[in-house]
């Protein structure tokens, strides 16, 4: 249940950029790495959880 979540989680978050990059492509990498951290620190979740 707990790595389902975390693809939900990615999904939503590479979603998210994509409609960010239709939209402003110009702030799309600041954002990517953000993103890339938060992806990060949720990876790390689902395996600690797990």
């Amino acid at each position: 249940m707990t790595a389902v979540f975390g693809v939900l989680c990615a999904a939503c978050a590479l979603l998210a950029l994509t409609g960010l990059a239709l939209v402003a492509p110009c702030s799309v990498p600041p954002i990517t790495g953000t993103c890339a951290l938060i992806l990060t620190f949720a990876a790390l979740g689902v395996v600690i959880l797990r």
